[in-house]
């Protein structure tokens, strides 16, 4: 599996978790308490879990996350979609040597479409 963002494609995704939620984001009442609008949108939240990741897809990776909000583009159960995510927490990973090459495991991010 892979997922691309901000144009950098990352192709060691060993689980990627998508879901579609509904989030209310305006609601108003008049004087009387009765609803007059209830706008309902449906984003995506994506969970992703990465293999083993080098130095310089890991740099990529960090640079990414620093930044507000990220283009992502993955497949979803209704195709393929180009968004544009948040990713709330900076990727910590552990870092393992592998034949003296520094390699990085245990990479997640969470993304909520903007």
């Amino acid at each position: 599996m892979e997922i691309t963002i901000n144009d950098t494609v990352f192709g060691k995704v060993t689980e990627l978790n998508v879901q579609r939620e509904a989030r209310r984001t305006e609601l108003r009442y008049n004087t009387q308490g009765d609803l007059l609008i209830d706008l309902v949108n449906r984003k995506y939240e994506v969970d992703v879990v990465f293999g083993l990741l080098s130095e310089k897809e890991m740099k990529a990776l960090r640079k990414a996350a620093s930044e507000i909000f990220v283009t992502v583009k993955l497949d979803t159960p209704e195709g393929e979609i180009t968004e544009e995510f948040h990713i709330s927490d900076e990727p910590a990973p552990t870092v393992t040597q592998i034949n003296g090459v520094v390699m990085y495991s245990g990479v997640k991010l969470h993304l909520k479409q903007k």
